[in-house]
C-alpha cells in the first residue's frame, strides 16, 4: 500500500510528465489518514489534518529530494512546524541521512542546552513495515568532551574507543535530540558530519533517480500519517481519555525512543466549562515536560500559546509535587501557576516524560468543573 510505483527507466529517461503524475497520485492517497474512521474527528481536526499532510509532504521533500547520498550526510534541522509523534515542545530536533556500510565523524561543541541525545534509527516512513527502532543512543552525561565543550563522535557498525554511536545494519538515519530548559537563555550544541569513506565531491542530480525520490517522498507523507493514527488509534486499547499510561520499554524502543527517556501517554477531552488536573511528583531526572497535542500527534502551537509544562518552568508545591490544569484560555484561568492551555481544541493527546529518571511514577488526573476551583 505504501511502497513506491514501479518506474521503468524509459519513463524516467523520456518522460517527466508521467514522472509528475506518478508523484501526484501518490499524493492522493495521503487523504485517506485524514478520512480514517477509527479517529474520532471534527472538522477542526479534519482542517488541521489536512495541514499535517501538507506538512509531512514538506519534510518527505526535504528528505529524498534534496539528499546528496549517504556518503555525503548533511545535520539538518528538522523543517519549521513539521510535527510528528508528539513531538517536544522543548526540543531541537537535526538528523542526517546515512548507510550503515560507512562510518561517520560528528564533531561539535556542546553549547549550553540542557539536553544533548544522538539516537541511530531505522524508522523508513516511505516504507511503512520497515519501522525498526532504534540501535545505539549516545547522551552527553555519558561523552567524553573537553573543557571548552567540544567532542568528537564515530557512528559505526563496529566498536570504536572514545564516544561512539552503535549503528544497526538497518540504521539510516542519525537523529539528534536537544532539549530546552528556557530557549531564551541556552544555546543549542554546533554540529558537523562527514562520513570515513567520502573520497569525492558530491554528485549532481541523477536523472536516473529522481523520479524514485519524488515517489519516496510522497510515499513518506503516506507512511508517516498512517503510522502515527494507527498509533493513536491503539491508545484506547491502553487507558480511558483523561487517564495516562505508561507503554512497555519494548514498544518505546520499537517506535524509535530513546531508552533514558520514559513517556506516558493518553488522551484527553474536556468541555468549555470543565479542565484536567494533572498531579505529578517528578523523580530524581533530569528533565521532565507535560504537553498536549491534537488528534494527529502533532504538538500545539507553542510560539503562541502555552501548551507544556518543564521541570524549569514548573511551579512546585512544598512537598516537590506539581499541579498542571489543562483549560481553554480565560482571564482567571491564567492564574493557574502551572496552566497548560488547550490552544482551541476539545480533545487530543497528551504525555509525561521523564529523562534519565531513576523511577517513573504514575501521573493522576481528574476532570473537574472549571468554576469549583480557587482561582
Amino acid at each position: 500500500m505504501f511502497g513506491p510505483k514501479k518506474i521503468t527507466k524509459d519513463i524516467i529517461m523520456t518522460n517527466e510528465q508521467a514522472i509528475w503524475d506518478a508523484f501526484c497520485e501518490q499524493l492522493k492517497k495521503a487523504g485517506k489518514v485524514i478520512m480514517r474512521d477509527d479517529l474520532p474527528t471534527t472538522a477542526f481536526d479534519r482542517a488541521e489534518g489536512l495541514r499535517y499532510m501538507a506538512r509531512l509532504t514538506k519534510a518527505g521533500l526535504d528528505t529524498f529530494c534534496e539528499l546528496t547520498g549517504p556518503k555525503y550526510p548533511v545535520l539538518r534541522p528538522q523543517a519549521d512546524m513539521v510535527k510528528m509523534g508528539l513531538d517536544n515542545p522543548d526540543n531541537y530536533y537535526v538528523g542526517a541521512s546515512i548507510n550503515a556500510k560507512y562510518d561517520y565523524r560528528i564533531r561539535g561543541n556542546r553549547g549550553t542546552i540542557h539536553f544533548l541525545g544522538f539516537a541511530a534509527q531505522a524508522q523508513n516512513f516511505a516504507v511503512r513495515n520497515k519501522m525498526l527502532g532504534g540501535a545505539g543512543h549516545l547522551n552527553h552525561a555519558d561523552m567524553e568532551i573537553d573543557r571548552d565543550g567540544n567532542f568528537e563522535i564515530i557512528a559505526s557498525q563496529r566498536p570504536h574507543d572514545g564516544n561512539w554511536l552503535q549503528l544497526g545494519p538497518e540504521t539510516s538515519q542519525i537523529l539528534v535530540r536537544q532539549s530546552y530548559l528556557d530557549k531564551l537563555k541556552e544555546r543549542p550544541a554546533t554540529l558537523s558530519i562527514e562520513c570515513l569513506q567520502a573520497d569525492q565531491a558530491p554528485p549532481a542530480l541523477d536523472p536516473q533517480r529522481i523520479g524514485q525520490q519524488l515517489l519516496q517522498a510522497a510515499n513518506y507523507g503516506t507512511g508517516c500519517g498512517h503510522w502515527f493514527a494507527d498509533w493513536v488509534a491503539d491508545m484506547p486499547n491502553h487507558a480511558e481519555e483523561n487517564t495516562l499510561y505508561l507503554p512497555s520499554a519494548e514498544n518505546h524502543r520499537a517506535v524509535g525512543g530513546d531508552p533514558e527517556v520514559r513517556i506516558y501517554l493518553g488522551r484527553w477531552r474536556l468541555a468549555e466549562d470543565e479542565g484536567l488536573l494533572v498531579s505529578l511528583t517528578p523523580p530524581n531526572c533530569e528533565y521532565w515536560n507535560f504537553q498536549i497535542a491534537n488528534v494527529w500527534a502533532e504538538s500545539l502551537d507553542y510560539r503562541f500559546q502555552q501548551v507544556h509544562v518543564n521541570s524549569g518552568s514548573a511551579v512546585y508545591k512544598d512537598d516537590g509535587s506539581v499541579e498542571i490544569l489543562v483549560a481553554a484560555d480565560t482571564a482567571e484561568i491564567r492564574k493557574h501557576a502551572n496552566w497548560v492551555s488547550t490552544a482551541h481544541h476539545e480533545h487530543g493527546i497528551m504525555g509525561v516524560r521523564w529523562v534519565r529518571a531513576d523511577s517513573h511514577p504514575q501521573p493522576q488526573c481528574r476532570v473537574v468543573k472549571l468554576s469549583d476551583l480557587p482561582l
